[in-house]
């Protein structure tokens, strides 16, 4: 792993400007970090860091795989360009067969050390900022283990995939495409599934139009279903109170001023009712005019490929 190059602070994918005075925002824009070539194959993080007297790096090109396994089941998260690398300070379980980052191509990163501690004491504002980033992706590891709760594969599949494309998927004329292409073993450490099982999956979204197989990842048609209703309660319900004896009895209230609190319900009833019957009017046109472009898609798809088939003409 050789140091190549350096790279602006500001030119990397981390957003760090969001709650920056315009004078902090100076004080960036003359750091630059150490850009690190990192070769296929396992990365060891602790010993480059030590190397370049660093405390984090962050992801500048390619995707890393952050592996855990216990026993036969492996279990992965992707980190990509804007991601950060923090190096632990405690020992994992001993019942975790092995911890480690793993680079599936070269990929490129910028090592965050003295540089950048010492703009943080003029711009104390990056701070935040970077708690931030690292929320970012808590919140993603975080949406991983829900999606690996899903009951069907090709659900979990379908979501892992859409939240990938929120990170680093493009809008396109004919979807959302996706540039990363995963093996089906990474799908399965990804979703907590075997690999014929993925495979499966794959296959029964391609067949439906959800998803369509391109050479350097997926492009996206059919988003995942959504919640199918009111969110469930998790916070634990507090004790029903009865009166006693030492409880004071409720005062009566006045018959006008429970017609009014009435008369008011009813209103707002009606008001939401309106508005969800909006919703749904909106709904159903985006579903109109998904099932178009889905139908629209697999034919030109189907197209292409009697095209591709068909010998040409003597």
């Amino acid at each position: 792993m050789a140091s190549t190059d350096r790279v602006r602070l500001l030119d990397t994918n981390l957003e760090l400007t969001r709650h920056l005075a315009p004078d902090e925002r100076t004080e960036l824009g003359t750091v630059t970090l150490t850009v690190v070539d990192v070769p296929r194959g396992q990365l060891q993080f602790e010993a480059l860091l030590q190397q370049h007297n660093a405390f984090a790096a962050t992801v500048l090109d390619g995707m890393l795989v952050h592996a855990l396994q216990i026993g036969e089941h492996p279990g992965v998260q992707l980190l990509g360009p804007g991601d950060l690398l923090v190096q632990s300070n405690s020992s994992p379980p001993s019942w975790l067969d092995s911890v480690e980052f793993r680079a599936p191509a070269p990929v490129q990163v910028a090592l965050l050390g003295e540089e950048f501690l010492a703009v943080a004491r003029r711009a104390p504002h990056v701070i935040p900022a970077l708690y931030e980033c690292l929320a970012d992706q808590m919140q993603r590891l975080n949406s991983q283990l829900v999606i690996c709760q899903l009951p069907r594969v090709d659900e979990r599949v379908l979501a892992i995939l859409w939240l990938l494309a929120e990170s680093w998927g493009h809008v396109t004329p004919g979807g959302i495409r996706l540039p990363i292409a995963l093996t089906h073993e990474t799908l399965g450490a990804l979703v907590g599934a075997r690999r014929p099982t993925v495979t499966l999956a794959l296959r029964k979204l391609s067949e439906s139009g959800a998803i369509v197989r391109q050479d350097s990842g997926w492009l996206l048609l059919e988003a995942p279903p959504g919640p199918a209703g009111a969110a469930k309660e998790l916070a634990p319900e507090l004790a029903v109170i009865t009166l006693s004896r030492w409880t004071a009895e409720p005062e009566a209230l006045d018959p006008a001023v429970r017609y009014a609190g009435l008369r008011d319900t009813v209103r707002e009833l009606r008001e939401q009712h309106l508005y969800d019957r909006q919703q749904t009017r909106e709904q159903l046109n985006r579903i109109r005019t998904t099932r178009v472009r889905i139908s629209a898609a697999r034919e030109r798809i189907a197209q292409d490929a009697l095209r591709r088939r068909r010998p040409p003409s003597s």
